[in-house]
């Protein structure tokens, strides 16, 4: 009898350890499911392209960002949420729940303490500042100021009669910053992708390349006349081959910097436009760079095409006709401008 009352007891004793088990279970998958990110007071992530949710986790689980990948994998299966989510930049909140960060990621409710904004290769310090308040970064004029009043660095020529002297050293690429951003960090930032690319550029290259300024001034004037990447090497040939020529340049590209506006078709009164940037006028390289040339520019100015061509023509199909023959030049430039 006394043998059956311990059994008895046994069994309540190990089915009340089981149910405090499974109710010890049941709270830390609940509490787990409710607060899962282990974050305390925000982290800011990108979902990419190709991102799905389980992607998303495992990246934030490598960064410990996350109480238990697995059974935040298990709930979103059980839950069924949306696979589709808006690539961008979204923001874990301290006590954030993957419902509402599920959700941010449907609608695209974005981190907004950062903004994306792409500075395409070619564009002017101008056209910068520009992009940037358009964006609500900082207004153009506090990015000039920024520029004009910036301790450039060494490699740059610290030239008074340039109209920016980080004109051509504000590398273009995708950046973020923050809305009312220091003009000064915007450009360290830039900078500092500069100096990444180049450094790489000189390292495959062997370290050969004495004067950086220079390769940035001849990249940006290919960049503003090269419309298709096959060409750029050769655009960059005709430039060199006419410096060793002791010949003008003679890009419109550096006119049209000058002017200060792009126009479609030049006169012969812009061609005389007085400046030390207008290599119609000017003998050699202008003043200084003319944009921010992006990396495939300035591999060309580094590693010209061996040609002996000094002239070229636009054909109005985004490529060019060259020649070192002066009436055949003309005769295209007939044929193509009507002049």
């Amino acid at each position: 009898m006394e043998i059956k009352k311990l059994f008895a007891k046994r069994k309540i004793s190990i089915l009340i350890c089981s149910l405090l088990i499974i109710l010890i279970g049941v709270l830390y998958i609940s509490r787990t499911i409710e607060n899962p990110f282990k974050v305390n007071n925000k982290y800011r992530f990108e979902v990419k392209k190709d991102d799905n949710l389980y992607k998303i986790i495992d990246r934030l689980g490598k960064n410990d960002l996350i109480k238990n990948k697995f059974l935040l994998k298990a709930y979103v299966k059980y839950k069924k949420f949306p696979g589709e989510i808006k690539p961008g930049f979204y923001s874990i909140k301290a006590g954030e729940t993957i419902n509402s960060l599920v959700s941010d990621m449907n609608n695209g409710t974005f981190d907004d303490t950062y903004i994306k904004v792409t500075i395409p290769e070619g564009f002017e310090i101008t056209q910068i500042a520009s992009t940037l308040e358009k964006k609500g970064i900082i207004s153009s004029s506090n990015f000039l100021k920024a520029c004009e009043e910036y301790n450039i660095p060494s490699y740059i020529k610290n030239d008074s009669k340039r109209k920016y002297k980080l004109e051509g050293y504000l590398f273009p690429d995708t950046y973020e910053f923050k809305k009312n951003a220091e003009g000064k960090a915007i450009i360290d930032t830039m900078l500092q992708r500069f100096n990444s690319v180049f450094t790489e550029l000189k390292k495959e290259s062997d370290g050969k390349i004495d004067d950086i300024d220079k390769i940035i001034t001849m990249a940006s004037i290919i960049e503003r006349e090269a419309e298709v990447q096959k060409e750029r090497a050769v655009i960059s040939s005709v430039f060199y081959n006419r410096i060793k020529l002791n010949m003008k340049l003679q890009s419109c590209a550096t006119v049209e910097y000058a002017l200060g506006y792009h126009k479609d078709k030049l006169t012969y009164n812009d061609l005389k436009v007085k400046s030390n940037y207008n290599t119609y006028l000017v003998n050699g390289m202008p003043e200084g760079p003319i944009c921010s040339p992006g990396k495939n520019s300035i591999v060309a100015a580094i590693k010209p095409e061996n040609t002996d061509y000094i002239y070229f023509v636009a054909k109005n199909d985004g490529t060019h006709f060259f020649t070192r023959n002066y009436s055949e030049f003309l005769k295209m430039k007939q044929k193509t401008q009507g002049f």
